[in-house]
């Protein structure tokens, strides 16, 4: 992707995660890039073109690479610690200066139907949540945990974890986050009472 579409899809993106997108123009985004109104032309048909191209880089990335590494899978034999590690690696990306925009935005537009795409905080998870039914069919499968429905809990393991980074979406400063981590180590602890053997 060349620069100057990469730079609209970032200032578009700023822009919508603070203001909606019908409370954001071409002529905002130009300005924000540092262009003319027919440069954004140039490269996008539309500001619902803008839109789409932000859905898709969104649903095109993938998250498990940055959860899974050897350092968190050393923590294995301490299921819990892995658990909570795993937690923290979450929380982590989703509080990137770029997620954190990507979720305001999701919280906005759920409910829009923008062009043909229709956006879900569901779909935002799938990834998360699919990591999650791997980890926890392996511990079933192991007898580390108890036998139930992994998509179930790995949906109950990530929503709350959701929920927790969502309530503080508007605070970026580092006491929220001491915040945010103690809220995350105490819904492992009890995820993990819940489930294991």
């Amino acid at each position: 992707m060349n620069n100057t579409k990469q730079k609209i899809l970032t200032a578009a993106l700023d822009l919508i995660s603070k203001q909606g997108y019908a409370g954001t123009s071409i002529r905002q985004i130009a300005r924000k890039v540092g262009v003319r109104e027919s440069a954004i032309y140039n490269h996008f048909k539309s500001k619902g073109e803008i839109f789409n191209s932000i859905i898709a880089n969104i649903r095109m990335r993938s998250r498990s690479a940055d959860l899974l590494n050897d350092d968190l899978l050393n923590d294995l034999t301490n299921p819990e610690k892995f658990l909570r590690n795993l937690a923290h690696r979450i929380i982590d990306q989703w509080g990137s200066v770029e997620e954190l925009k990507i979720i305001r935005l999701l919280f906005m537009e759920q409910f829009s139907l923008i062009g043909s795409k229709e956006l879900s905080i569901s779909g935002y998870l799938n990834d998360v949540n699919s990591i999650c039914k791997l980890i926890l069919t392996e511990m079933m499968n192991n007898g580390i945990i108890k036998k139930g429905n992994a998509e179930m809990l790995a949906g109950e393991f990530t929503a709350r974890l959701f929920l927790i980074r969502a309530d503080y979406l508007s605070f970026e400063a580092k006491i929220k986050t001491k915040i945010i981590f103690e809220m995350t180590n105490k819904h492992v602890e009890f995820f993990w009472n819940s489930i294991k053997i």
